[in-house]
């Protein structure tokens, strides 16, 4: 049986038989939120709990759920529930919003721990010798019967000083502990010799969007909102930097040897890092809002940015990255990607507004009489979503709708394609005509904000903006 619980006023339940996708029972649930729902493997009760209250449901004969509401006794104080288990002997064990575990048999309280932890408990995981929690003060506590044996304190492993690492996902199995955080860690632990392992780590409490791959290696970078930016090996899916700036992240772009890392920032920014260590070359005050992409030249002399306000910025990064040229797009547009041309002479540029514009790269003025020539030219790069060569993104019928990014394969005969449907699209490259064939593939919950191939074509890198998943296809 599945159980499913509601976003209506009621947080209705119903009961479901998945083998067969029938519905088995269902009832209202409680005006109050429902924060965990679990069968309880011994008898089959069905138990949620949530804000002020906490409910065993059985099913009766006529299909219909029946609730008993959890008797606290004389010694019990009601508060909010935020997850439950089980033990072997079909108790129920649930962690409060006020940092106590309860033990409940059946529907009645038979022990409370008091100030298992600081603040709200939201995780408890049982094993055959009794069970390990998690809660919001970063510690993982080993509880052996009614007594906790050992302390795993995690408060002070995130790399991000915005994100404090609350646990929010137990397990345990054969003498170690998997522990989630809210930060998007996974911790492995051995009960043994209290040891700590990271298994992986993420972006955590804001969204992503920063995405660049290494141009000779099976590395890649990621920039998030988090402040954070974060160099990934291919072979092992496991960070191998990490280093948190002043602000958000939102760009990021290895230059052609990848001795310098660039990194545009939510409040305007632009940093150079050094890619090996992280560590600060200079930064550059561009402009007042997100740059929204930034891009080296192909020999790596200019460095060129674009932001949400509209302007295109250009650098010489040989000279201190000092500002060489600057121009913007249509009034009250955003500039949103951009690419150099392969000889780095031209630079072309996607708006908010859906103008696709080409632009001199040293004197950075428009070139709207070159259209024609430069709309067939060679191009370092193909990140812009609009231009000759992707004009088959467009449905037949329509236009196309909430495209992200794209990116060229190295090999230059594939574009990926990042939108708000959660998918990666594959056509090939180019693709000119209105409503070009391609393959669709799913994995991101929500939007995908960027997509890059690995130097050698091996791997697709996508990430996404609000799951915070780094996918490798």
């Amino acid at each position: 049986k599945v159980a499913t619980v509601g976003l209506d006023l009621d947080h209705s339940i119903a009961v479901w038989d998945w083998r067969k996708g029938t519905r088995i029972a269902t009832s209202m649930g409680s005006s109050d939120k429902i924060f965990d729902a679990r069968f309880n493997p011994v008898d089959d009760v069905l138990v949620t709990c949530g804000v002020r209250h906490i409910k065993f449901w059985n099913i009766m004969g006529d299909n219909q759920l029946k609730s008993k509401r959890g008797i606290y006794g004389q010694e019990g104080v009601q508060h909010t529930m935020l997850c439950v288990a089980f033990t072997d002997a079909g108790l129920a064990l649930t962690g409060a919003q006020s940092g106590d575990i309860y033990l409940w048999k059946g529907a009645r309280l038979e022990w409370q721990f008091e100030e298992a932890h600081i603040g709200p408990v939201f995780a408890i995981s049982t094993y055959p010798d009794g069970f390990v929690s998690g809660g919001k003060d970063g510690r993982a506590r080993l509880w052996s019967g009614l007594d906790p044996v050992k302390v795993f304190d995690f408060s002070s492993t995130t790399v991000a000083s915005s994100i404090s690492t609350r646990i929010r996902s137990v397990a345990w199995k054969d003498g170690h502990v998997l522990v989630g955080t809210m930060s998007n860690e996974i911790f492995e632990v051995d009960e043994r010799t209290m040891t700590q392992r990271l298994m992986t780590q993420s972006h955590a409490g804001a969204e992503v969007w920063g995405l660049d791959t290494h141009p000779s290696q099976a590395v890649f970078v990621t920039g998030g909102e988090d402040k954070t930016v974060r160099v990934y090996r291919v072979s092992s899916r496991k960070p191998l930097l990490v280093r948190e700036l002043e602000a958000g992240v939102r760009s990021v772009a290895y230059n052609h040897d990848a001795s310098l890392l660039a990194c545009g920032l939510i409040t305007g920014q632009v940093i150079i890092l050094e890619p090996k260590r992280l560590e600060q070359v200079c930064v550059r005050h561009a402009r007042s809002s997100p740059i929204l992409d930034l891009k080296f030249s192909p020999d790596g002399r200019f460095l060129a940015t674009c932001s949400q306000e509209g302007s295109l910025d250009v650098y010489e990064a040989l000279v201190d990255f000092e500002l060489v040229g600057t121009a913007s797009t249509t009034e009250g547009c955003a500039l949103t990607h951009l690419d150099w041309s392969e000889d780095g002479l031209y630079i072309q540029t996607d708006n908010s507004a859906k103008l696709h514009q080409y632009w001199d790269a040293l004197s950075v003025l428009e070139k709207r009489d070159a259209e024609e020539m430069l709309s067939r030219a060679e191009w370092a790069s193909w990140t812009c979503i609009s231009g000759w060569s992707v004009q088959g993104l467009t449905p037949k019928l329509g236009q196309p709708v909430g495209i992200n990014a794209v990116a060229r394969s190295n090999a230059r005969d594939v574009l990926a394609v990042a939108n708000d449907m959660g998918l990666v699209r594959l056509y090939r490259f180019p693709c000119p005509y209105v409503g070009s064939k391609h393959k669709r593939f799913a994995g991101h919950s929500s939007l995908v904000s960027n997509c890059r191939f690995t130097f050698d074509d091996k791997y697709l890198i996508s990430i996404g903006a609000q799951d915070r998943c780094i996918f490798q296809w």
